[in-house]
Formats: C-alpha cells, sequence, structure tokens
C-alpha cells in the first residue's frame, strides 16, 4: 500500500521579498501537519521546494515513528505542489 500525502489546507507563514524565501505550514488529511520551505526564483517569481520538515504532532504516517524521521521528503514535491494550489 502506497502513501498518497492529501494537502487539505496550506499557509504562508513567513515571506522573504529580499532573498524570496518562504515557508508554508501544510496540514494533511492524515492530520500531519509539515513545513515546507521555498525558494522563489527572481525572473518567474515561481517557488521551488527546497526542504520538508514534518511537525511532530502526530506519529509519522509511513514509518509510525514518533521522532524525527525523513520518510516524507520522497513525497515533498507532490506535498508540495497541492500546497501551491491552496495558497494561490
Amino acid at each position: 500500500m502506497a502513501y498518497d500525502p492529501q494537502v487539505v489546507d496550506a499557509t504562508i507563514v513567513s515571506d522573504n521579498k529580499k532573498n524570496g524565501l518562504f515557508e508554508v505550514v501544510v496540514s494533511l488529511k492524515d492530520r500531519n501537519k509539515c513545513r515546507l520551505f521555498f525558494e522563489r526564483n527572481s525572473e518567474t517569481g515561481i517557488g521551488k521546494v527546497t526542504d520538508l520538515n514534518r511537525l511532530m504532532k502526530e506519529p509519522c504516517p509511513i514509518c509510525r515513528k514518533d521522532y524525527l524521521c525523513n520518510c516524507l521528503d520522497r513525497y515533498k514535491e507532490s506535498i508540495a505542489d497541492q500546497a501551491l494550489a491552496f495558497i494561490k
């Protein structure tokens, strides 16, 4: 059974216009939350995801661990695409 992350809410929590970096907190359908870090392209203005951190309010949906893991990193692009659709 493959994990399919589904974003239900996304909020920009910080936006630095000088260097083009911004952060988005994302709520997933399985009650997990994560923070995405984006870098804006200076020419196009489109954000590209650079990093993802799981906010540890719930165990990891993949490995079920309560501590820091990198399981959601392979779904970073999918989560980022869905999150950008919510904030635009």
